[in-house]
């Protein structure tokens, strides 16, 4: 455990940076957003829903697959090992994911608190949580926290194996993937039935660890992407060591 966290302090130097731009990018859409609703809100409107987590979400995801691409290649260099190195980013994963939930706890509070900003914009808050437990509510913001930050070690760890060509390829083929299945639930009219159960679901429901059943086995399906791609990495480091024995070798 010891060496786990001494690799995770090889990555605390980048965490100013990952959570500057993180909350930095989302205080702009947050900022776009305020003023679109200020422009256009009437009194009669009620609460819209924004999306805006969604941004949150996506600047999590780019902010983790940099970092591991810059990370990981100096932590072989110390002679991290890859599970060392996966345990380590793992761990700071929960720990971001756990900061961020208390934060959009505390932000989804002031939102409600000022009547959703005065303009009946919901950002920070999902509609099916407002009568949740608080620490129901609180594994609902670090659970699919968890989840993206992941996805993202998985993007960085396919761009070190495979490159730019990889990544894209894995892109393409999760969204054919997801396109066919939404042509498939449209073929067979199963939209309206799939919009019935989710509606059906109690807010408690939604957000207990039944409810949210469906996160766990994404979140172990990431990270374990993530630990078997970089076994040898594009270019590998073994080939140095060869190289030089080759130079110094002197012909019979």
């Amino acid at each position: 455990m010891n060496r786990i966290r001494q690799v995770a302090r090889l990555q605390m130097p980048a965490w100013p940076q990952i959570l500057g731009w993180t909350w930095g990018m989302t205080a702009v859409v947050f900022g776009i957003n305020l003023l679109t609703f200020m422009a256009n809100y009437d009194l009669g409107d009620g609460v819209t829903n924004t999306g805006g987590l969604v941004s949150l979400c996506g600047v999590a995801i780019g902010m983790a697959a940099v970092s591991v691409t810059q990370i990981f290649p100096y932590a072989l260099g110390m002679s991290v090992t890859r599970r060392e190195f996966y345990l380590a980013w793992s761990l700071l994963a929960v720990v971001q994911s756990v900061l961020y939930a208390l934060v959009l706890c505390l932000l989804r509070a002031v939102e409600q608190a000022t009547g959703y900003w005065g303009v009946g914009m919901r950002f920070f808050s999902l509609p099916f949580m407002d009568d949740a437990h608080p620490v129901l509510l609180l594994l609902g913001y670090a659970v699919p926290m968890l989840v993206v930050t992941h996805l993202g070690i998985l993007l960085g760890t396919l761009y070190l194996r495979w490159g730019t060509t990889g990544v894209i390829a894995c892109l393409t083929l999760a969204f054919t993937a997801l396109g066919l299945a939404a042509a498939l639930i449209t073929w067979t009219r199963q939209w309206h039935a799939i919009g019935r159960w989710l509606l059906d679901q109690s807010p408690p429901q939604r957000c207990s660890p039944a409810g949210r059943s469906w996160w766990p086995p994404r979140s172990r399906s990431a990270g374990t992407g993530s630990y078997a791609v970089p076994r040898r990495r594009r270019g590998g480091h073994s080939a140095a060591p060869d190289t030089g024995q080759r130079e110094h070798q002197h012909p019979p």
